[in-house]
Order: structure tokens, then sequence, then C-alpha cells
């Protein structure tokens, strides 16, 4: 398990992380294809990010949707405020 920082580093170095976090805080549960027309990121790009975010613990599916977990929105807040 990662440390807070160490998460926020994570998410912060790289551009398309944060944004497709930013679009779960702001969407809520939406699903990948959206995710990815909206962050205007190929699809295989998106899936990549999403596994990525989700082996951290920062996103969750639910069903064919993924979510932002309680921590993912720690993180993104936290991020926001640097």
């Amino acid at each position: 398990m990662y440390t807070m920082e160490e998460l926020i580093g994570f998410v912060n170095g790289s551009v398309n992380r944060r944004k497709i976090l930013e679009i779960l805080q702001s969407k809520g549960p939406t699903e990948s294809q959206r995710i990815a027309k909206i962050a205007r990121l190929i699809p295989s790009a998106t899936a990549k990010i999403l596994e990525e975010l989700e082996a951290n613990g920062l996103v969750q599916q639910n069903g064919a949707k993924t979510e932002l977990t309680e921590e993912g929105k720690v993180i993104i807040d936290l991020t926001r405020a640097l």
C-alpha cells in the first residue's frame, strides 16, 4: 500500500490520470467509453489508466461503470489543493 504522498505523486505524474479522476469526481460513476470521450483519449489508453488507478485503490468497477473509491475522493481533493 502506498502513502498519501506517493498516491498524490502517482496522480500528479500523469495529466491523464488526474483528468480521469476529475471526470469521475464531477460526473460520478461513468462508463469507460464515456470517460475516454470526455478526456479525449483513445479507449485502450483509458482502459490502461483505469486499470492503474484501480490497482492503486483510487477507482473501482461498479457494473459497467467506474467510480471513485473513498481514497480516490480524498486524493483528488488533495491534488486540487496543491
